[in-house]
């Protein structure tokens, strides 16, 4: 086997040696070395990312105009955290929010001209507000041209949010939600106190929600007593008002379904000049702002339902809104949660629909069974409790009322 492996190098040695002797030595050439090149690949286009106008109603002059104001900055807010986490996509096309401002003036006739506006000149398909009352003038506008309305906040009334609205829902619990809450917070912190004096705006108190407060009231122990006290909506002058609720002496506590930060405000300053200190439970998420009206020393007794930032229980994007808003405008602003929170709760069921049909968007609306949509803001105020007639759910602020 050795002498195998020693001649094979041998045998190969001799012919070189011969070719090397016998053969003239060719030109020497140098071949280029092969290169290989590279397939062409055609990188796709970054597809567009479209605009979707969502009209947006809110009175910025007038009486409502301090209440929404600060409720137009928290909607403004929320669609550029919709924005930033990527906008709403629907079948695979990205659309960015961008919210069309109409003024509706605190008054009706205001309301009507600028759901008008959006619809007939502006084109949109999706409204967000109003809140308050105003949704009466909003609801034959939509109906007829088909176009989504978001109530930041509805009084439980028929023409606001009902089967003669089906193209109107609320982002909100609104009156029944509030209420149920207020009647939380008396069993809680008030459970020997069973007589109260009620309060109300003269524009969002009716025949129908007196009867569904007072039904409810008393299923629960309670009793009203003395004069239902009616403020106007604009009023300037609160002494009267203070001084009706001061002269129903039998009523152990202050029962406010619907205030605003500017209402609650007065009211609270004017009660406490003429010495009535009882507690007064407000059906509103309004907070700082009614200090600022009333003066720290007449803001005693008087419980709100504005979220605390950062409190336990919070969900994170209740925490990103108002960390945002502070940056933005400063400690101590009001937590409105309304107009806000329809817009958080229309994009998730823009996604769920997969469409931007207003009545594929009804269609799948009416379907959801309100746990498939999440509202941002702390559930824990709003028991899950819902009146027989109603389709709120109000747990989740989802649904339409009134049905």
């Amino acid at each position: 086997m050795k002498k195998k492996l020693l001649l094979i190098p041998l045998a190969l040695l001799l012919a070189i040696s011969l070719i090397a002797i016998g053969c003239p030595t060719p030109p020497t050439t140098t071949t280029p070395p092969t290169t290989t090149t590279p397939p062409t690949t055609t990188t796709p286009p970054t597809p567009e990312v479209k605009k979707l106008q969502i009209g947006v109603l809110h009175s910025l002059t007038g009486w409502f105009s301090g209440w929404d104001t600060t409720s137009l900055h928290e909607v403004e807010i929320v669609a550029d955290m919709i924005n930033e986490r990527g906008g709403i996509t629907i079948n695979g096309q990205q659309y960015e929010i961008e919210l069309l401002v109409e003024d509706g003036k605190s008054s009706l006739d205001g309301c009507l001209a600028a759901t008008n506006t959006l619809v007939y000149d502006k084109k949109v398909k999706f409204i967000v507000g109003p809140a308050a009352f105003f949704a009466r003038a909003t609801g034959p506008v939509v109906t007829e041209n088909k176009v989504i309305n978001v109530l930041g906040y509805h009084t439980y009334q028929p023409d606001e949010i009902g089967p003669d609205q089906p193209y109107t829902f609320g982002g909100t619990a609104g009156a029944p939600g509030h209420f149920y809450s207020m009647i939380s917070i008396l069993k809680e912190r008030f459970p020997e106190a069973k007589k109260l004096c009620m309060v109300s705006p003269a524009g969002g108190i009716h025949d129908r929600l007196v009867t569904f407060m007072t039904e409810g009231l008393t299923a629960e122990g309670y009793t009203i007593v003395g004069e239902w006290v009616a403020y106007a909506d604009d009023v300037v002058d609160w002494s009267p008002y203070a001084q009706k609720i001061k002269a129903n002496k039998d009523a152990d506590v202050i029962f406010w379904l619907h205030n605003i930060t500017f209402h609650a405000g007065n009211m609270l300053k004017s009660s406490r000049e003429i010495g009535d200190y009882r507690w007064m439970i407000l059906g509103s998420n309004s907070g700082p702002g009614i200090l600022d009206i009333s003066g720290p020393e007449a803001g005693t007794n008087c419980i709100s339902q504005s979220p605390v930032i950062d409190a336990t229980g919070n969900p994170p994007d209740l925490d990103e809104m108002m960390h945002r808003v502070e940056a933005q405008y400063g400690t101590g602003v009001d937590t409105i949660l309304e107009s806000s929170q329809a817009l958080y709760v229309l994009a998730q069921v823009l996604d769920r629909a997969q469409s931007l049909d207003p009545t594929v968007v009804k269609e799948k609306w009416e379907s959801l069974d309100g746990q498939s949509v999440d509202s941002y803001m702390a559930l824990q105020l709003y028991p899950e409790r819902k009146p027989s007639d109603s389709r709120v759910t109000l747990q989740l602020m989802l649904g339409r009322a009134c049905s």
